[in-house]
């Protein structure tokens, strides 16, 4: 057949007729000439997928194929794409006649199942733990392998200890609530250098010198003392978010020694985690000379319940030369913690990024009540707002004058933004602004605050501005806070007067069975008795009281400081009048909790028996003394009126307690001075005439 097909080609060419055209244009096969090396050479860049596929095409394709596998070390069954899942069809059979192609197999990527059987069933293909197993041994000099699968990596612990898991475990089944079938538990000295679980039961974290990055997110430990022997001296990022642990704060003391000899520990992040308060701050004076907690670029805090300002600010102040970025929870945002950084006169070389009043995104997103995230194991924690005022951000700027990236949310205490700059920092180099929830901050500072602000360049504003409801105005109130008088009493700006009117309301409570009702008072009790008041029942005259009571608390301020310390004597007596309870959270954030004095109708000599010092004299908020301000909160029983009616004033005006009580003498002084009249006639002149001096100076 051969020799016409030859013959009818020359006898064209000698008649010097053309060619078949359609001959001449059929492709060459350029792959079936290339060598095998070649060849293997262009396998690397495809993959595994499509080098298996190219086995059915011709005899030489599947001899190259044949010779890549044999001489291979390196495998990827996702091809880079960590994220995916590996190709599906695999059985346990064909599973381990690939493996079997590959003799030199060193590291095996992309081992990421979409299911496996736990295992193997007589008589029915599938793809099972121990099949992966067994092909897994049949590379003689497999060194690491990458998978995703919780049961398929301890029992690769468990059967092939001298494995390496590579690169980043992450399990892909986390969920919250944490399913129950989500197991691991982790081998001392595992060969793994990066453990990402999410919605995992794990008994406890051990001893893996190894491990370098460890993430924990909706991990429940189980064993009463899971960290009992948790020590990783390779660690560099340590964080803990939203885990069902130990109560007790005593248990994580392992943790956090374990941390501290961490020597290359970069990133610490606590969400949720209930250690012992102080435990940081001793933790710290002991490691830091050895290089514990020194090369930390990011510090988080968020909802850790007993977390005080000296844990916080003894690692900000012993990682100060590296610390890039700081995120710091609502209950810890407060002006001694920057006021403190301030005074330690320290230098942030590398600082860029301060988030203040930073909650965790689960709990922003979170569907689930307070007691159902307690039911399912983690930590009995309410955020409040963070307390900060505008002095707090002014040390803020002077602390962290190299800052390009600054969040602020919830902070309602927060009114003045250009009072923060100051002449020796002004924040050149802050690019990225958010604020979030800040309802009490003026529109017109922040103007002024943003012309400030050379290298400025995005500005992200979420529910700010908000007008104020009726009445909170004109107490310094934040608008859709929720929070209470205990606003005012934080602000700077109110202080002087709010001193002075807490001590006012004092007196009137004392002195009750001395002075006549007021309207107001007694408008209040029954809004208390019968609920709060609607707006339609507000009326001009007590707005006008309120603006009346204002001017009237500053002149009575400037007549204490002139009168001089005699009479402005006795803050001290003022507080123990008080039964002051532990602080309290409120909506506010942590408040000191105090007992209101009963209003007890009573004759005069009861009284003065009871409480020689009935009548203190008004307190000059210069000598105020810290922690001892006497705040006027609502007490939770009563039904509140928050929000429906201005907030009024409790007893008389201010004028007439004033008189009353210069002028005021106790029960005892009038008997005494009555028996020493009668006794001595002269005596007595004399001591009338004192009292007389005495009312006429009043």
């Amino acid at each position: 057949m051969m020799g016409p097909r030859r013959k009818s080609t020359k006898t064209q060419s000698a008649g010097g007729g053309a060619a078949d055209p359609l001959r001449q244009e059929e492709p060459k096969d350029y792959i079936n000439e290339l060598s095998h090396e070649v060849l293997c050479h262009i396998f690397r860049y495809l993959p595994m997928q499509d080098i298996m596929c190219m086995e059915c095409l011709s005899r030489k394709l599947r001899e190259a194929v044949t010779l890549y596998l044999r001489v291979v070390k390196v495998v990827d069954l996702c091809a880079g794409r960590w994220w995916e899942y590996m190709p599906s069809g695999f059985t346990d059979s064909s599973f381990l006649m690939l493996l079997k192609k590959m003799p030199d197999l060193e590291q095996l990527y992309g081992l990421h199942p979409r299911y496996l059987e736990r295992r193997r069933v007589r008589g029915h293909e599938a793809f099972s733990i121990p099949g992966v197993l067994e092909a897994l041994q049949a590379c003689p000099n497999l060194l690491g392998v990458e998978t995703s699968h919780l049961e398929l990596v301890e029992a690769i612990w468990n059967y092939m200890p001298q494995v390496h898991i590579l690169g980043k475990f992450r399990n892909r089944n986390g969920a919250f609530p944490i399913p129950p079938e989500n197991k691991l538990t982790i081998p001392v000295a595992a060969k793994i250098q990066t453990l990402h679980l999410v919605g995992v039961n794990v008994p406890e974290i051990p001893c893996i010198s190894m491990l370098r990055h460890l993430y924990l997110k909706w991990v429940r430990l189980t064993k009463p003392q899971p960290f009992k022997d948790f020590l990783c001296v390779s660690l560099r990022t340590f964080v803990m978010r939203n885990c069902a642990g130990p109560t007790n704060s005593l248990k994580y003391v392992p943790l956090v020694t374990g941390l501290a000899s961490a020597r290359n520990l970069e990133q610490l992040e606590l969400v949720r985690v209930p250690f012992l308060g102080g435990l940081i701050q001793h933790v710290v004076e002991d490691s830091w000379r050895s290089g514990g907690f020194r090369n930390l670029h990011t510090i988080v805090f968020g909802a850790c319940k007993n977390a005080l300002e000296v844990d916080l600010g003894y690692l900000i102040i012993t990682a100060a030369r590296r610390l890039h970025e700081v995120r710091i929870q609502p209950s810890l945002t407060k002006d001694g913690v920057f006021s403190a950084l301030k005074m330690a006169e320290l230098e942030f070389p590398q600082f860029e990024t301060l988030h203040l009043g930073y909650v965790d995104e689960f709990l922003l997103q979170c569907k689930l009540s307070h007691s159902d995230l307690v039911k399912y194991g983690l930590a009995d924690v309410i955020e409040n707002p963070g307390i900060i005022t505008d002095i707090g951000m002014k040390a803020v700027n002077e602390v962290f004058s190299s800052i390009k990236y600054l969040v602020i949310y919830n902070c309602p205490h927060l009114h003045n933004p250009h009072s923060w700059i100051t002449d020796h920092s002004r924040w050149s180099r802050l690019v990225d602004l958010t604020l979030v929830r800040c309802h009490a901050i003026k529109l017109e500072s922040f103007s002024q605050f943003i012309e400030m602000l050379p290298s400025l360049e995005f500005i992200s504003l979420d529910q700010m501005f908000r007008e104020p409801p009726k009445g909170c105005a004109r107490v310094g109130l934040s608008a859709g806070t929720g929070i209470g008088v205990s606003s005012a009493l934080v602000s700077n700006q109110n202080s002087n007067n709010d001193n002075d009117n807490n001590n006012n309301n004092n007196n009137h409570q004392n002195n009750n069975a001395n002075l006549p009702p007021h309207n107001n008072e007694n408008r209040e009790d029954v809004g208390r008795e019968g609920g709060p008041a609607p707006e339609q029942q507000i009326q001009a005259d007590e707005i006008n009281d309120m603006e009346e009571a204002v001017q009237e608390n500053v002149e009575a301020e400037a007549r204490i400081v002139a009168a001089g310390p005699e009479e402005a004597a006795g803050p001290s007596q003022a507080v123990k009048a008080m039964d002051v309870d532990e602080e309290q959270a409120g909506p506010s954030g942590v408040q000191p909790a105090v007992k209101k004095l009963p209003v007890v109708v009573s004759d005069s000599d009861s009284e003065d028996e009871e409480d020689c010092t009935a009548a203190p004299a008004p307190v000059d908020p210069g000598y105020q003394v810290a922690g001892e301000k006497i705040m006027d909160i609502e007490e939770p029983g009563r039904p509140s009126s928050k929000g429906k009616t201005p907030l009024r004033r409790r007893g008389p005006p201010l004028a007439e307690p004033r008189c009353e009580k210069g002028c005021q003498v106790t029960s005892e002084q009038i008997k005494a001075d009555m028996k020493a009249a009668i006794e001595t006639p002269e005596r007595g002149a004399r001591g009338a005439k004192d009292s007389g001096t005495g009312v006429g100076s009043g």
